[in-house]
């Protein structure tokens, strides 16, 4: 299936491309790689949020196997992490599906810590 821009658009990636010393197609891609990489990401964290969501005690019930999490809903369950995402690729294909640890355990939180700039004395 090709995919139309419309003029206006193609003129200006054609522009932001010479701008950068590449072909149009090779901007295309890495725009939409950037893109589709954003909503995969925000896919995942809607299904994250999805899962925590649920009562401790459902989530509980999936203790010691691996579930994955897709449009809301837990789609799969396997003991094997390997299985279930050979099951769910070949059932969604590409589709952005959260695979985690069942259990009762609270959402991680992750502390990011922003690097220090560090002054040398020229001659010490």
């Amino acid at each position: 299936m090709a995919v139309v821009l419309p003029e206006s658009l193609e003129l200006e990636i054609h522009e932001a491309a010479d701008r950068q010393g590449i072909d149009p197609s090779e901007f295309v891609i890495a725009a939409v790689q950037l893109a589709l990489t954003e909503y995969r990401e925000r896919q995942i964290a809607a299904e994250s949020k999805a899962w925590y969501a649920l009562p401790r005690e459902v989530r509980q019930s999936y203790a010691g196997r691996y579930v994955a999490v897709y449009q809301g809903q837990v789609v799969d369950v396997d003991p094997d992490q390997r299985s279930l995402l050979a099951r769910i690729q070949k059932r969604l294909g590409r589709a952005p599906v959260m695979v985690t640890e069942g259990g009762d355990q609270p959402m991680p939180v992750y502390a990011i810590r922003s690097p220090r700039l560090v002054r040398l004395n020229n001659g010490d």
